[in-house]
């Protein structure tokens, strides 16, 4: 073997050189590496209208990157709660309901949490959400997420009315023309108290066509198992979705018989969607693009993510109603973005047209039994189903410009158009109550009383139009004052209205000896509503220096009127006329807040914020014990939100937050207004708001050879919760109940290659029931009762595959 050999006293001194070269390169490589791995991602966001920072836009906003989303396992959008401390929502899982928007930020809520069964929205949500640039609202599957917006505080300048409390944007990855791409993702899990494993599969390709046009296509399907059985059915001739007539144990006695019942259905809440996007981009030139958007989603649940702990004490994830809730949801969107560099202006046009078709079964007869018996006659078998159809169609069109330039002044203006139908109808049959009612009269020839409860429902026309503005002036390089105003006319048009045939006919058969009038105690009636109004902002902000910006905001909130469901005579013979419609509320939004960044390894946000809302939609009961939307006097939120994300070195990196909320009303009013010891007074807490939110999420990174090792963990807390404004035992709608605190625990481990990953994940490892909603005792009765709860604990294995 030959080489070098050092036979001086300089050996030693050149070989200490060497190493001390190698050393000190070594460590500049490594701080150079450290400070590129440690440096804070930067997230662009839209929310202005402008693509900026997230650090640099003048108010508080959470942005929500795909990297998050994955992490932390968050595929559905109620799924957010976890992440976003202030934001909080009544979870039922995939199901859709009445696809009413359930989101509550800042408090801002004075509904009930109870499902709703499966009714629309009567008053408009205080949460915007928008699907890129369409406003819409439907429980989505966050799948192809380039990132989530989340904006605090009223957006109506830019964002319209139903954003008094905020707006929340969901941003899918765009088409890319440079990069031929597929992406393919599945999971496995098991989840406690189910006999059935969960899985989906989903699979996302990019696929340039030419230099000008590119398509982007997913395709998704997942089947999630069910935890919740269902005992004490009953047993009748159709099937969950259709129901028939209720089998008798003993036909020939019909004013006493029992109904046969049915067998137990194991994880009686499993359900399935399909879901998928395709977006085809051409880029017709250097300042011309056109974009074509197809979103569809299909969603099918066998029941509801309810339970019933108390009915048989000891026994969680079962319930004892005599029919499940079956729901059948679909989602589809079409829209049209176009953008034009005009030089002076980016030119933006956004169509779209959607449509959302509901078809459900919701067994309310527990409320019937419970409150209503007398007007059944005894009757042993009061079971009536009540069978929903749902369908919105949707058109939006959205003209804006855009400024370019340098100058000292920018400025937005734009036009907004939505033309919204819903057709909404509801039949509740109450299986053999003719038969019955003519037993129990003994009538000597038979009369026609029908078998249905109520039927009836909405077919309204909504119109929007509206033209809004935003002008910045950039005072000077620090300074910013920023103007915003939206004027708009609202209109409302159609028909409302529940008749109840079988309560008309046997009233009209006791008072006047006939059965022929299924109005006489409740009809469908016009409705027509109509109002325009106007909202501005004022925002300034100031550049403490290249690292801290201070920001301040006055903004305004507006929530349109409109039509209650309620008959205009109910079984009481009360005049409803004087609720048949609602109007606007308002709120005035005042916030100061400070954001920046550490080191370029830590960013932070602290907002405080005050909001008076007047003269707002309360869900309020009517003295027949139905509920319906009014206005009263007003409520006050004040709160503190604060965010801090960062990394402590170049393996560990994570995220919090947490929000204080406290929302009362301001002034006194009356739940009934038939009852005076209904009042709900001065500084009641709204129901529906946590004091106390807080998140927490970290991951570890482990370098491996050709690979990395990521430790995931999240913890989300959320303090107690009240169901309601306050416990009023008279009004068995009122559903009150104290939801406790609880806190979610998940962890994951993933190891990564430069092509793939595969990760072992844990959810909800405690196993908290998460209680989000409730119908309780007192109004559905002690059998029907059903406590709203989030999925136990889960394991699973997910695999993602990225090709190029």
């Amino acid at each position: 073997m030959s080489g070098t050999r050092f036979t001086t006293s300089k050996a030693p001194l050149a070989l200490a050189i060497t190493l001390a070269l190698q050393t000190s390169m070594a460590m500049a490589q490594g701080k150079n590496q450290l400070e590129e791995v440690n440096q804070l991602e930067e997230v662009i966001v839209t929310a202005s209208k402008r693509s900026v920072s997230v650090m640099d836009v003048p108010f508080n906003i959470t942005a929500i990157t795909a990297d998050q989303l994955t992490r932390t396992g968050v595929t559905e959008s109620y799924g957010l709660v976890r992440l976003v401390p202030g934001l909080m929502l009544i979870d039922e899982g995939p199901r859709v309901s009445g696809n009413r928007n359930n989101f509550i930020m800042r408090g801002l809520n004075v509904n009930g949490s109870k499902n709703g069964d499966d009714n629309p929205e009567t008053s408009q949500s205080t949460v915007s959400t928008y699907l890129g640039e369409v406003p819409l609202f439907f429980p989505l599957k966050l799948f192809d997420m380039d990132r989530v917006e989340v904006l605090r505080g009223p957006q109506g300048t830019l964002y319209g009315d139903r954003s008094i409390g905020g707006t929340i944007r969901f941003i899918p990855k765009a088409p890319d023309l440079e990069k031929r791409t597929f992406d393919f993702q599945a999971a496995l899990s098991t989840t406690d108290h189910s006999g059935d494993l969960s899985y989906n599969a989903e699979l996302t390709a990019n696929l340039p066509v030419s230099d000008m046009v590119v398509f982007r296509g997913s395709v998704g399907y997942e089947y999630l198992s069910g935890f919740i059985d269902a005992v004490g059915l009953i047993e009748q001739t159709g099937t969950p979705r259709h129901p028939g007539d209720i089998v008798l144990a003993d036909p020939s006695d019909i004013l006493g018989s029992d109904t046969v019942q049915a067998p137990v259905i194991k994880d009686s809440n499993e359900g399935d969607q399909t879901y998928g996007r395709a977006s085809m981009l051409v880029q017709a030139s250097e300042d011309l693009s056109l974009q074509l958007n197809f979103n569809f989603q299909d969603v099918s649940i066998d029941n509801r993510y309810e339970d019933n702990p108390y009915y048989v004490p000891g026994r969680d994830y079962v319930t004892y109603k005599a029919f499940t809730d079956p729901q059948d949801a679909k989602f589809s969107l079409l829209d049209l973005d176009i953008e034009a560099d005009l030089g002076f202006a980016r030119l933006t046009s956004a169509s779209a047209y959607s449509d959302i078709d509901i078809d459900g079964i919701s067994d309310s007869s527990g409320f019937l039994r419970t409150n209503l018996p007398q007007y059944y006659f005894g009757n042993p078998r009061v079971y009536a189903p009540l069978e929903r159809h749902q369908d919105v169609k949707t058109f939006t069109q959205e003209l804006r410009l855009v400024s370019q330039g340098d100058g000292p002044f920018d400025w937005v203006v734009g036009g907004f158009y939505q033309h919204k139908e819903l057709d909404f109808t509801l039949d509740q049959v109450l299986s053999g109550a003719n038969d019955y009612t003519n037993a129990y009269f003994g009538t000597p020839e038979f009369v026609d009383f029908t078998d249905l409860l109520a039927t009836g429902g909405t077919n309204q026309t909504f119109t929007d139009l509206a033209g809004f503005g935003e002008l910045t002036w950039h005072v000077t390089q620090q300074w910013q004052l920023t103007g915003g105003l939206r004027v708009f006319h609202n209109t409302l048009k159609g028909t409302s209205g529940i008749p109840l045939p079988y309560a008309s006919r046997t009233f009209e058969y006791i008072y006047y000896g006939t059965a022929t009038d299924d109005y006489l105690l409740g009809g469908i009636n016009p409705t027509n509503y109509s109002d325009s109004d106007h909202v501005i902002k004022l925002n300034t902000s100031y550049d403490i220096s290249d690292q801290v910006l201070l920001f301040a905001t006055y903004a305004e909130g507006y929530r349109p009127g409109g039509a209650n469901q309620l008959p205009e005579t109910d079984p009481f013979g009360n005049d409803n006329t004087p609720y048949l419609t609602y109007d606007a509320d308002t709120v005035k939004n005042y916030e100061a807040g400070l954001k920046g960044v550490l080191n370029s390894r830590f960013s932070y946000t602290l907002t405080g914020y005050y909001m008076d809302w007047k003269n707002f939609q309360a869900s309020l009961v009517s003295q027949f014990g139905v509920v319906f939307v009014d206005n009263v006097p007003g409520a006050e939120s004040k709160g503190i939100e604060f965010e801090l994300n960062g990394y402590v070195n170049e393996k560990f990196d994570f995220n919090l937050g947490y929000s204080y909320l406290d929302a009362k009303t301001s002034e006194a009013f009356l739940f009934n207004q038939a009852k005076p010891s209904t009042v709900i007074p001065k500084g009641n807490t709204l129901p529906g708001g946590a004091q106390h939110q807080f998140f927490i999420a970290a991951n570890y990174h482990i370098p491996l050879e050709a690979s990395e090792l990521t430790f995931h963990a999240d913890a989300a807390y959320r303090s107690e919760v009240l169901s309601n404004f306050r416990d009023l035992p008279q009004i068995p709608a009122m559903s009150f109940a104290e939801f406790p605190s609880f806190t979610l625990w998940n962890a994951s481990i993933i190891w990564a290659r430069d092509t793939y990953s595969i990760t072992l994940f844990g959810y909800n490892l405690s196993n908290e029931r998460g209680t989000s909603s409730v119908m309780t005792s007192s109004f559905f009765g002690d059998r029907d009762q059903g406590w709203g709860v989030i999925r136990p604990r889960t394991f699973g294995l997910r695999y993602i595959g990225h090709f190029e």
